[in-house]
């Protein structure tokens, strides 16, 4: 985990400094760790050279549960100094003496992390293109539907609504209790639906899935 955490904060650009007093040694050790294990600070232009060397594979995959040090490193280069050290510190909040470093810790039932970087979390674990899984199109469906309700109240509460769905069927994926489905596709209807009902119907089949998991 100082790994992960080193690597995050040299990504998004702390100085050895800062780095130090969030991981608890000396200066020098993280000018060394950079400079013989971690070179990229010459290349912070190079943003696709950065995520394909210290993201890889799980960007254009999707993250499975021991990701934890690729996660850290995507927000690394993707968010400010603030955002980066809430990200980690909430995992830290949550971590307890027990558990293994996993990424399903922040996306855990009865979890402490707050719901919209939870939700983030959710929404990055997939991967950064839209797969060939059934599951990813129904969310993609279900999120568009709710900006399709009629007023901003119905809107709002099915985004949080969405985002405790999304979250949920996430965790259970990094567990290993959600198999991937190829996805068929359906005819579009030209009829008007409606949204609510829509929405309604994608929500059971997502509590079928979870009721068969195992």
């Amino acid at each position: 985990m100082r790994r992960a955490e080193l690597e995050a904060r040299i990504l998004c650009g702390q100085s050895d400094s800062e780095i130090a007093g969030f991981c608890k040694c000396t200066p020098e050790v993280i000018q060394v760790y950079a400079d013989l294990f971690f070179c990229v600070r010459d290349f912070s232009h190079a943003s696709d050279w950065l995520l394909k060397h210290a993201v890889g594979q799980p960007h254009f995959y999707g993250y499975r549960d021991h990701n934890l040090r690729q996660m850290w490193n995507r927000f690394g280069l993707m968010v400010p100094n603030e955002i980066l050290n809430w990200v980690i510190q909430s995992y830290y909040d949550e971590l307890k003496p027990d558990d293994k470093p996993t990424l399903s810790i922040y996306l855990r039932p009865a979890s402490r992390v707050d719901l919209g970087l939870q939700g983030l979390i959710a929404e990055s674990i997939f991967p950064n293109f839209l797969s060939n899984d059934r599951w990813e199109h129904e969310f993609v469906d279900y999120f568009n539907l709710t900006q399709e309700l009629p007023t901003t109240e119905e809107k709002n509460e099915a985004v949080q609504i969405y985002k405790r769905d999304r979250i949920k069927f996430a965790y259970l994926h990094l567990m290993g209790k959600i198999k991937n489905e190829p996805f068929k596709r359906k005819p579009r209807k030209t009829a008007r639906r409606s949204p609510a009902k829509e929405i309604s119907k994608i929500r059971q089949k997502l509590q079928a899935l979870e009721s068969k998991s195992p």
